[in-house]
């Protein structure tokens, strides 16, 4: 469809327009390289679950830059409309819903997916939410349509990517259980009741897998779970953000587009009981469970609560919002039979109008960001690429890094922390090394050489030069 595609092509230039602004992008993309580095360091992902990152290492084996990862959730983004749109049609020709001019109910609710602002922003990031969002549907489908084997894989591969997966897959699991114990699937129907083992069973011998994996490289069990609390409880503290931020929330309201707002949430509304009868139910489940997941994670400070988090419950809420237009239509209709298709129409092309609309500001603010994103990083890799081959290079600034273009080969593996005089002197006992990193972690270590790079009295990044035996 000519909107999709006019989309996706707002993503590649806006990704030609500069760097990734999102730094955690970075942190991934040098978490990959790492991975080739040492393959059997199973401690390299810390607090992240590992799909993503071997997804990456297996880019960067062949080349990948992070500008290729972006380009791929480009593609990836613009995949996930276009599969709930054949998935939703699907549905239709299993006759979950009535045809009530709502054959142009999958191609709505695939419109408002992809026209949604910050689905399109984060298809031009090198971020993994474009491609859980992709799985995260596919699995929602093949639940919704019988498939239950891939619906199990889907599953298997959404806990290893995202912590909110887990909750997804728990709910699953628990309402496969309960209709079991209801008698659906029946028990003659062997295929779907393995089918519905499967997806019991495989998310959890993933996660399983995973700890034991890490459990073996000589960490404690599920300690990433731990250390996953730590770090957001860290990371919230030192932002010192409250739970609920009044004036931030007043400036968000001033700026956002409530008419389209209102109106498709007044859609949803209408729109829930009709889609849950729809997709069986497991279009509200896994959505709901996520966003009850994201919610509680918030209020307990167990993750930074990121607007990106939200991106996975995208199609959802577009499906919801579609089927509350054909039910509204449906509502019409019975008032006068003339009138249902106009109002299916018309009610569509108003909510979509409004989106689109609301879509110029967030966009216009994106590319802005984008062209004019990281100067600093930009400046610091232009540092790395003037040193000589000869220098090691010690930087724990996975932006700068990655933004030097140099090999990774040329990079000493080491993070400043508390130590960072002893780490300096490690590095620097036999070769000339420079290290770049913040101001804040280098400042002790600076004795030991000489600043090339940034302003040691100010926040932000330097460069030390540091001889043998330093």
């Amino acid at each position: 469809m000519l909107p999709m595609l006019l989309l996706a092509v707002w993503r590649i230039q806006c990704i030609r327009l500069g760097p990734d602004p999102d730094t955690d992008a970075y942190g991934h993309y040098v978490i990959a390289r790492q991975f080739l580095e040492t393959p059997f360091d199973l401690q390299i992902p810390w607090v992240w679950l590992p799909l993503y990152h071997l997804l990456l290492a297996a880019g960067v084996a062949v080349g990948a830059t992070l500008d290729h990862v972006r380009y791929a959730n480009a593609v990836l983004s613009a995949g996930t409309p276009l599969l709930l749109w054949w998935g939703l049609g699907r549905l239709a020709q299993q006759h979950r819903y009535q045809p009530d001019g709502p054959l142009g109910l999958p191609a709505l609710a695939a419109l408002f997916a992809a026209a949604a602002p910050i689905a399109i922003v984060m298809g031009t990031t090198a971020q993994p939410e474009s491609c859980f969002a992709l799985l995260l549907l596919a699995a929602a489908l093949g639940l919704a349509l019988g498939r239950l084997g891939w619906a199990a894989l889907g599953l298997a591969a959404l806990v290893l990517l995202r912590y909110e997966a887990w909750a997804a897959a728990a709910s699953v699991g628990a309402v496969l259980l309960w209709r079991r114990l209801r008698g659906v699937p029946r028990p003659q129907d062997a295929r779907a009741s393995r089918g519905a083992l499967a997806c019991c069973w495989a998310p959890l011998l993933s996660v399983a897998a995973w700890a034991a994996l890490r459990r073996l490289d000589g960490a404690i069990w599920f300690d990433f779970l731990r250390e996953n609390q730590s770090f957001a409880e860290a990371a919230r503290a030192h932002s010192a953000a409250p739970l609920l931020n009044g004036p931030e929330l007043a400036r968000a309201l001033e700026a956002a587009p409530l008419g389209a707002w209102l109106l498709a949430l007044g859609c949803v509304l209408c729109g829930v009981g009709r889609m849950w009868r729809a997709t069986d139910g497991w279009f509200v489940v896994l959505p709901l469970s996520l966003a009850g997941f994201l919610a509680l994670g918030w209020v307990t400070r167990s993750h930074l609560g990121l607007a990106r988090h939200w991106v996975a419950l995208v199609p959802f809420a577009a499906t919801a919002v579609a089927h509350g237009i054909a039910q509204l239509s449906e509502w019409l209709g019975r008032l006068r039979t003339q009138a249902r298709g106009p109002a299916f129409v018309l009610l569509g092309a108003l909510v979509l109008g409004l989106e689109l609309r609301s879509l110029e500001l967030p966009l216009a603010h994106w590319r802005e960001h984008t062209a004019a994103a990281l100067p600093d990083r930009r400046a610091a890799g232009r540092f790395l690429r003037s040193l000589p081959a000869s220098a090691l290079i010690l930087c724990d600034d996975a932006p700068t890094e990655v933004l030097s273009e140099l090999p990774s080969a040329r990079f000493a593996r080491d993070y400043l922390g508390a130590d960072a005089v002893g780490e300096v002197q490690k590095w620097a006992r036999s070769r000339d090394v420079v290290v770049l990193s913040s101001v804040e972690r280098l400042s002790k270590a600076l004795p030991l050489g000489e600043v090339v790079f940034g302003d040691p009295s100010s926040a932000g990044l330097i460069g030390l030069h540091v001889h043998p035996g330093g």
